[in-house]
């Protein structure tokens, strides 16, 4: 995924939806972070745990089977990347790492 688009969702019997909320579920921020984590450390053959995450937003929440679309905007050092679903805006966010990894 070096510059470019990935699409992911959660099916709704995912264990995470019985505490995420009973009676209205939502996607957990942390998994959407993990998700971007993922997916940039293996553009960057790098670990995640060599990722900093700078800043993230999140602005609407995304229910389950809802698909996700994130966008990464890659640079020397950082990545800003932001999350869709159809056009509105999930979350958005920059992460870090150092060239010395």
């Amino acid at each position: 995924m070096a510059e470019g688009t990935k699409t992911w969702s959660l099916p709704p019997e995912h264990p995470v939806f019985r505490g995420h909320f009973p009676g209205n579920p939502i996607v957990p921020g942390v998994m959407l972070l993990e998700w971007v984590l993922d997916e940039v450390a293996h553009t960057l053959r790098r670990a995640p745990s060599a990722l900093r995450i700078r800043e993230a937003k999140f602005f609407t929440p995304l229910a389950p089977a809802q698909r996700a679309e994130l966008r990464c905007e890659m640079g020397e050092q950082r990545c800003s990347f932001s999350i869709q679903h159809e056009s509105v805006q999930i979350a958005r966010g920059v992460l870090e790492w150092s060239a010395h990894d």
